[in-house]
Parts: structure tokens; C-alpha cells; sequence
């Protein structure tokens, strides 16, 4: 059934002529690394994206391995380096290597081709950075990692979450690779953090006190609010006939709300940070 789908594809990408690559190297659970590669290119009607193949890097994820498993494909399957009008990568070093990079080797068969950097890892990056006081909530990390990895723990909290009838029985892992966990691990703790509690003082836990702190969960409310509306962001960027346009005025118009909402949380006025709200004046 898979190569029948890759067939249809290819078949799309030669009667369109023209077609555009987007490329992702990412490690899946088993730390093996992955080459992701999606295809863009006109068909009977619209434009149409599809998913073109995957293949694991078996050894180094250099600029050179990767170019040799796209320039593999694309030789295997008949199509052209010079049908490839642009080539958007995840911006990595082994992408953007000025040259040993994969985009260096591509411009090396097709100088007319077009590179762009995601915008959307691009955003990732940037939001990544928190200052030093709200790093602080790197102690909902520890509470995860005492409970989650533990199966005793995690079955114990489980079953504990289950008598009280808790709306949740389980907290959740951040992954970097999945990196939209974030925000969503943030909210669980936080709206769990009760159960949390009652938990970690029956173990003796030094974070038990934490969340009895008024000052931490402040904190701990402000960054949930910002990455759970930044999760929203980046899903709404996402998905089919979303152009550079589209995601740009999405940034932009998410920057506005941003100076917005700086405004009325100066002159302590009500904003969209709702799980921030019950702490406002304190």
C-alpha cells in the first residue's frame, strides 16, 4: 500500500514538472535519527503537499549523508535536481553548513533553487528562552521525573488520582522532538497540582513545599498561560495551503497581542491569561 502511495506521488511530481522540498532530521523514542522529507507541487486542480518518504540515518547526520539519501531518492524514482524550484529545511547546522551543509550540495546541482528556514522552528527557538526567575519552574521537571519514570510512583499516583476522582490520574513527559509537550506538561502539573502535592508529602519530597507556595505557583502560572497560547500559535501555522504569507501575518498579528496584553498586565488590567488570573494581586 506505501509504495503504491509513493508511486501516485512521484507520478504527481513529474506530470506537475516543478516541485518543492521540506526537509526535517528529527530522533525518534529510540534515539535512532530520521530524515523526514515532504513534497510540494501543482496538481489537477490546487496545489497539493504529500508526505514523500522517511529513511533512518544509520550512522552520522552530516550535510553529506543527508544530501546522498534525497539525491538517492530523487535519482531512483527519475526526477530532477532542476524540477526542484525550493528546499525548506528545520535550520540545523548539517542543513545550513555553508558548505558541507545539505543545502550547499543542493545549490552545488541547481543554483537557481530557493532556501528557506522554517518559520515555524524558527518561532520554536525563539520562545525557548525564559529568564532566569521563570526558569525556576525547571522544578516541575524534577516533580515529573520523580513521579513519571518510577513505576511504583506512577502507579501509586495513578491509583491515588483514581480514589479522589481527579479529572486527571496521570502527569505528562516533555520530549524536545515533540516539542508542543511543553506547555501541555506546564497545564498538568498545574491543574494537578493538589494531588501533587498530597503525593510528594506522603513520600517526603523536598518540592512538596513548593506547591504550597504562593510566589512559585505564580510563577509557574505565567509561563503555562504563554506556552499554552504559543501551542495554540504554532498549530494554527500548521497543516495544508498554509503559505510564508499566512504564517507571517500570523506572527505578526500574534506580536500585537503580545504588546497588548504587556499593556494590561502593567496597569493590572484583565487579560487572556487565564490561569494566571486567580493570582493577579498578589
Amino acid at each position: 500500500m506505501s509504495e503504491d502511495i509513493k508511486e501516485q506521488v512521484v507520478a504527481a511530481i513529474k506530470e506537475s514538472g516543478n516541485f518543492s522540498l521540506q526537509l526535517d532530521e528529527s530522533t525518534d523514542v529510540s534515539d535512532a535519527a530520521q530524515l523526514l522529507v515532504y513534497v510540494r507541487c501543482q496538481g489537477k486542480n490546487d496545489m497539493e503537499e504529500n508526505f514523500l518518504f522517511c529513511k533512518r540515518l544509520e550512522t552520522t547526520t552530516t550535510g553529506e549523508d543527508l544530501f546522498k539519501l534525497v539525491d538517492s531518492f530523487i535519482k531512483k524514482e527519475g526526477l530532477s535536481w532542476d524540477q526542484c524550484f525550493s528546499v525548506c529545511t528545520n535550520g540545523a547546522p548539517a542543513m545550513l553548513g555553508a558548505h558541507q551543509g545539505f543545502t550547499a550540495r543542493v545549490k552545488q546541482v541547481n543554483t537557481a533553487v530557493i532556501m528557506t528556514h522554517c518559520l515555524l522552528h524558527r518561532e520554536n527557538l525563539a520562545s525557548r528562552k525564559l529568564s532566569l526567575e521563570l526558569n525556576s519552574v525547571i522544578d516541575v521537571i524534577q516533580i515529573v521525573n520523580f513521579i513519571k519514570p518510577s513505576a511504583l510512583n506512577s502507579r501509586l499516583f495513578s491509583q491515588m488520582c483514581s480514589d479522589m476522582g481527579s479529572e486527571y490520574e496521570h502527569l505528562l513527559y516533555y520530549s524536545c522532538v515533540r516539542w508542543l509537550s511543553r506547555g501541555k506538561v506546564l497545564q498538568r502539573v498545574f491543574e494537578m497540582r493538589a494531588e501533587v502535592e498530597i503525593f510528594l508529602n506522603e513520600k517526603k519530597h523536598a518540592l512538596a513545599s513548593r506547591l504550597a507556595e504562593p510566589r512559585w505557583l505564580l510563577k509557574l502560572a505565567y509561563p503555562t498561560d504563554i506556552l499554552t497560547v504559543l501551542n495554540l500559535l504554532n498549530i494554527s501555522m500548521q497543516g495544508t495551503e498554509k503559505t510564508h504569507l499566512f504564517v507571517s501575518e500570523k506572527l505578526k498579528a500574534f506580536k500585537a497581542k503580545l504588546r497588548s496584553w504587556k499593556g494590561k498586565i502593567e496597569r493590572e488590567e484583565n487579560c487572556v491569561l487565564s490561569t494566571l488570573e486567580p493570582f493577579s494581586g498578589r
